[in-house]
């Protein structure tokens, strides 16, 4: 029976407002099994408010797609004849890959911002270079102030490419995880799409000048929302973290607080291994870099996964085709420069399939595992590139089946798109620490768009040397790596919560394989 001055607590708190004892917690935790049984209440107003955060980092990612794109439209402009800004193969390749050059500096500093203003201010100041960048381009009278506008636009793209990823992982319950982190791909896809439509019928500056509306939306969208519930109760700002995430679970503020318990018990183990860790060593500078928790067991092992799976998987020619649509499309017909307006027209069509079955894809994820759409993702990819290397080192005569390399591109883009394009942003939302996930997430980044810019730099290059047919051959070869990487190293996190998932790269097992043979050793066993 409740006792009367307990009664009139618990009556006080209601009527003042959600407050989060934090002995409530303590307590709470051991009655929580896990977050996943905390969720099965779910309503409709919880999805909704879930959605509304998810619709203003759409917008952003939308705008973030845009500058990726914008290269693909701005080059063939100008390159031709009558072209007020005349720009050479090797000026191009520049303005290609600058923006890739500076995204690396938006995202390291995208990590500390993210642990120390927050995920939600942090995606708000990327409006600004955004803003400056595009503003920059829209005036450009000359190759420097191409530049200047195409590394503002990188720099925002760094700031918000790992906050949007972490917010929506930490905003989102375990049964729309899979939807709502996979989406922003679906919305960066379509800015491709905007741009490479708004680039085949209008000149290139105004482009620029529309691609600014977007991220301002975005702003405006983001002014209203509540900031990320485990980064406010990291920081030990309890009370507005349940109320925020009161208002992201439809109301529940029972299960909103058992979530926060959740979290406060891990963050608590933590501290405790860490203090335990750092009473055994020597206070040396050598021992304190090696207690960053970037280099604890639980954040390197994903962290080297997400990285070399990212780092194969542009390799095989994501963001190539972004880059260099209209020229990549030249190549796979043999290098024929003159129906730039046909192969346009097919870049859009490129960038419509991808917008479509990323959209796909992500309705997928709620039902089908991470391995099994990446796997098949890989091979498909790896078929189409192989199949369109060999067309072109057989070089039949011109107008024989004129279709097919076409077809195959698209095919390309479509096997690439559902798991290899998609995957990387999951894999960061799902798999790095919540303790880490801010400078983990900006290193990830970083090292994405230092390879996006080698990858994009060397790309004429790469056709001379390698020539079109071997170009593709290499993009083949690297699909297959990565889908054998998938088949080893990464673990199928579908329907796992983020502590489930943080307890699997605690343990001491390195290949996925392994695990599966634990598990059902463990269930032969139990039996």
């Amino acid at each position: 029976m409740q006792s009367p001055n307990k009664k009139q607590q618990c009556e006080d708190e209601e009527e003042e407002g959600p407050m989060l004892n934090l002995g409530e917690v303590k307590t709470t935790i051991g009655k929580v099994k896990s977050v996943t049984d905390l969720t099965k209440d779910s309503n409709s107003k919880a999805y909704f408010a879930q959605s509304l955060v998810a619709g203003a980092v759409f917008l952003l990612t939308a705008g973030c797609g845009m500058p990726i794109g914008f290269s693909a439209i701005l080059l063939p402009q100008l390159q031709t004849p009558n072209s007020t800004i005349p720009t050479s193969e090797e000026t191009g390749s520049w303005i290609a890959s600058i923006h890739s050059a500076s995204t690396p500096i938006g995202s390291l500093l995208s990590g500390t911002l993210m642990e120390n203003w927050g995920r939600r201010n942090t995606l708000r100041l990327s409006v600004l270079p955004f803003l400056i960048g595009w503003t920059v381009l829209a005036l450009a009278g000359s190759h420097l102030f191409i530049f200047i506008g195409r590394l503002f636009c990188g720099l925002a793209v760094g700031l918000a490419a790992a906050p949007s990823q972490v917010l929506l992982g930490e905003v989102a319950e375990p049964k729309l995880r899979g939807l709502l982190v996979g989406a922003p791909f679906a919305s960066y896809s379509l800015g491709i799409l905007i741009v490479y439509t708004m680039g085949s019928m209008l000149p290139w500056k105004i482009v620029a000048g529309l691609c600014a509306i977007l991220p301002a939306c975005a702003l405006l969208a983001l002014m209203s929302l509540p900031e990320s519930p485990p980064w406010l109760a990291k920081v030990g700002r309890s009370q507005e973290a349940l109320r925020a995430l009161t208002w992201l679970r439809g109301g529940q503020m029972a299960q909103a607080r058992s979530e926060l318990a959740v979290l406060a018990a891990r963050r608590d183990q933590e501290e405790q291994h860490a203090l335990a860790k750092q009473k055994k060593r020597r206070n040396s500078w050598f021992n304190t870099w090696r207690q960053s928790p970037l280099f604890s067991r639980v954040v390197l092992k994903p962290l080297i996964v997400v990285n070399v799976f990212n780092v194969v998987q542009i390799l095989s020619g994501t963001y190539t085709i972004i880059f260099y649509a209209v020229d990549v499309l030249q190549q796979a017909e043999g290098g024929d420069e003159t129906d730039q307006v046909a192969e346009l027209e097919t870049a859009v069509l490129t960038a419509l399939v991808r917008t479509v079955i990323t959209a796909f894809a992500c309705l997928l994820l709620l039902k089908v595992g991470r391995r099994p759409l990446a796997i098949s993702s890989g091979l498909g990819s790896a078929a189409a590139a192989v199949a369109l290397g060999c067309w072109l080192y057989v070089a039949p005569p011109p107008g024989t089946l004129s279709w097919l390399p076409a077809t195959l591109v698209l095919l390309y883009v479509g096997c690439n798109t559902y798991g290899f394009f998609v995957l990387p942003g999951l894999m960061m939302g799902e798999m790095l620490p919540a303790r880490a996930r801010g400078p983990a997430g900006g290193l990830t980044f970083a090292v994405i768009n230092i390879t996006l810019f080698v990858t994009t730099k060397v790309y004429p290059w790469a056709v001379h040397v390698l020539h079109p047919h071997g170009l593709f051959f290499f993009f083949g070869i690297c699909a297959l790596l990565g889908t054998l990487f998938v088949y080893l190293f990464v673990p199928e996190t579908k329907g796992r919560t983020l502590s489930e998932i943080e307890d699997y790269f605690s343990g001491t097992n390195l290949i996925w394989q392994t695990r599966v043979k634990e598990q059902q050793d463990s269930d032969s066993n139990k039996v």
